[in-house]
């Protein structure tokens, strides 16, 4: 690995390491909240493709 890519490993390591710390938060909460996390962007991205679907489906419509 380049010392970029472990210097940014371990700044991500110690930032966590002391919000957890800062904020008194256990393992099973920091999961909690990485999973909603990536819940709240799941749903945004489904949305934006559905709303992409049906401009296509729109516009596919009108053609005919």
């Amino acid at each position: 690995m380049s010392v970029e890519v472990v210097k940014a490993a371990t700044a991500a390591q110690y930032g966590g390491s002391a919000s957890a710390v800062y904020f008194g938060l256990t393992a099973n909460e920091i999961a909690a909240f990485g999973g909603l996390i990536i819940a709240i962007i799941g749903l945004i991205v489904n949305i934006w493709y559905k709303h992409q679907h049906l401009k296509l489906a729109k516009r596919k419509e009108e053609d005919d």
